[in-house]
């Protein structure tokens, strides 16, 4: 079995000991942070691990708290707390101040140790405490992170140092390699000041191999097309066989451009009709079915009143043609977001779907070459088209995303927002609900359980007997207990002899965990994925092909998933066919070939949410839109 190496350096002594300070906890508040003192609990003597107390517990001596010998098995928790404290003394101890970094939250209980400095930043890398459930390891995670400067503008230049992009400015296809380079650096540098730490009744002393585990691979995403032809590739198989179901109808494309930008314009449109000789694509008509006409707005800039002529003559031409599809296409700046927020939002008022197109895109070189199929697919589907789907793990599944985005001022919550997007199993888009909006947390979360009660009622009336929710790994806690008590509510009614499936998954696309395979580009292979404990895995949504072993980009690290909810006992198999459903749905992104490899019920949410957040007031029917607006 091929193993991935997790970026994890054990103890060299498992399991361990060492000496804390108690006395009974009696309900007395303190701030562990200012007072050194921990609540946790431990057995009350060595014979019964079972017969426990809450302790106030101390690393040093003090009067009248009892000296215990703790074995690392009592609390992994306060054995965590413990390595921290040893690695905290220790670098204070062994090296200077410019040496070493301390997270602003004082609650973050890792240790950046500075590589190497530069005017844009630091290179460092991390300590972080952990026990690893699966094989009953503690250790320290360990990776690199660059830290940029306080007013040091975001750059190129940053992205280098931050490994993200290679000396040439491109993509870093050498990223994992870079990575553990930099973790070796570390060991050259701080291992022999830091290790062994000898406090009291123990010595902890780190492995210099990262931890191997045993991989396990997911099946590779296998995609739709008309006729129910399948291939792994997205690009292939649309011109192969064709999008899953065309649009029906006239499409036109309505062009809005500042008169500064006209010659963009011809290349934009010469582009998607295929009629540029520097750009493969081979046109609208040919890729999609789509006879694409067009309209022009131009205008001498972007200011209130053009804006609101722009969508005036919109809707005019709308009225005027009568049953056929409009698309407004805008061409901007990068940076003018303003703009490209205020006429999307207009437009969706007028349940049409916006795309916008960077002057900044349109003047690079091969800019075109690279990003009209990105460009087409989006027109397509924000259109109605459907492009391809994924063959399914579960069937008869729906799948529900849930976003969450708040509206904060001076660090203080106004106003609360959820939105849920559903697909099924196969990623087809199903439908955009707002789930809970207000200015009172006690009324957002209510509007929170009881939306959700509805769209399982009206899922399950529709006949599917499994449901898969999928949350973001940031939702708070109070709306995490009011999605579960929603899905509880469901799950306890099943229809006569049909069992009803739920199961509520958190991923958690950034997070402190990392991997090398066993390969050159020590990146592993796609569909990869760790057993990290019962309910927690790392899965590559990104990696080697197994058809193709060359890396031409950066690829990024593990997802963390975690099974937070079921409402029966999940075997293994079924857990595996609840991964695979995660790793389809990053293939049924239609924001771009091979786009963002994510899940779309998260990839979706984020989008939506992140976008009306900005906006106070209600979209008018924006539930009833059927199409894909937010790609």
């Amino acid at each position: 079995m091929n193993q991935i190496r997790l970026n994890l350096y054990p103890l060299r002594q498992q399991p361990f000991e060492f000496i804390v300070w108690r006395k009974p906890y009696l309900g007395e508040g303190w701030d562990s942070g200012s007072t050194g003192l921990y609540r946790n609990s431990l057995p009350i003597d060595e014979g019964s691990l079972e017969n426990r107390l809450d302790y106030s517990i101390s690393f040093e001596q003090r009067e009248g708290f009892e000296e215990f010998l703790c074995k690392s098995n009592y609390n992994f928790f306060l054995s965590q707390h413990y390595l921290y404290y040893a690695l905290d003394k220790k670098t204070k101890e062994s090296l200077k101040p410019s040496e070493y970094i301390y997270p602003k939250r004082r609650f973050q209980k890792y240790i950046y140790y500075v590589l190497k400095e530069h005017p844009e930043g630091k290179e460092t890398v991390w300590l972080e405490p952990y026990y690893l459930p699966k094989t009953e390891t503690f250790g320290f995670l360990a990776d690199f992170s660059f830290k940029k400067n306080e007013g040091v503008t975001f750059s190129r230049k940053v992205q280098v140092l931050s490994l993200s992009l290679d000396n040439e400015f491109r993509s870093n296809r050498n990223f994992y390699i870079d990575r553990f380079h930099k973790l070796n650096a570390f060991r050259n540098l701080f291992y022999d000041k830091i290790f062994p730490i000898i406090m009291n009744h123990y010595q902890v002393e780190l492995c210099q191999d990262l931890k191997a585990l045993p991989c396990q691979s997911l099946s590779v995403k296998k995609y739709v097309f008309a006729e129910g032809k399948t291939d792994s590739s997205q690009y292939r198989g649309i011109q192969s066989y064709g999008p899953l179901n065309l649009i029906q109808g006239k499409v036109e494309a309505v062009y809005i451009f500042r008169k500064q930008d006209q010659i963009w314009l011809n290349d934009l449109v010469n582009a998607l009709l295929g009629k540029s000789p520097s750009v493969s694509f081979g046109g609208m008509k040919q890729i999609f079915g789509i006879e694409l006409e067009s309209a022009h707005i131009a205008v001498q800039d972007y200011s209130k009143d053009n804006l609101n002529m722009i969508v005036n003559e919109v809707n005019k031409l709308k009225s005027r043609l009568s049953g056929t599809l409009l698309i407004p296409v805008i061409i901007l700046d990068k940076a003018d977001d303003k703009t490209y927020f205020e006429l999307k939002y207009r437009f969706l008022n007028e349940s049409l779907s916006l795309q916008a197109v960077t002057v900044d895109l349109l003047r690079k070189n091969d800019g075109l070459k690279w990003s009209t199929s990105n460009i087409a697919l989006q027109i397509f589907a924000k259109l109605g088209g459907q492009p391809w789907k994924v063959t399914p793990s579960n069937t008869n599944c729906i799948i529900f995303g849930i976003g969450q985005s708040h509206q904060e001022v001076e660090g203080r919550i106004e106003k609360y927002f959820a939105y849920s997007v559903s697909t099924d199993s196969s990623g087809l888009y199903k439908k955009l609900n707002t789930l809970g909006k207000s200015e009172s947390e006690g009324e957002y979360l209510k509007q929170l359980r009881t939306s959700i009660v509805e769209e399982l009622r009206r899922y399950l009336a529709q006949g599917y007997t499994k449901c898969a929710l999928h949350v973001p790994f940031k939702i708070r806690l109070k709306e995490l207990e009011a999605i579960n008590s929603a899905v509880e509510e469901i799950a306890e009614k099943k229809s006569a002899g049909t069992k009803l499936e739920f199961v509520v998954l958190k991923v958690n696309t950034k997070n402190k965990f990392f991997g090398y395979g066993e390969t050159n580009s020590l990146v592993p292979y796609e569909s990869s994925y760790l057993e990290i404990s019962k309910r927690k895995y790392l899965v590559w949504f990104e990696g080697l092909q197994f058809h193709r072993e060359s890396i031409f980009k950066r690829c990024s690290g593990p997802v963390d998933i975690e099974f937070h909810w079921a409402n029966w006992s999940l075997n293994e198999n079924e857990k595996r066919s609840y991964l695979q459903d995660l790793i389809n749905l990053s293939g049924a992104n239609w924001r771009g070939f091979n786009s963002k490899s994510l899940p779309v019920s998260i990839y979706y949410c984020e989008l939506v949410a992140d976008f009306l957040a900005r906006f106070p007031e209600q979209i008018e029917n924006i539930e009833n839109i059927p199409y894909t607006w937010f790609l």
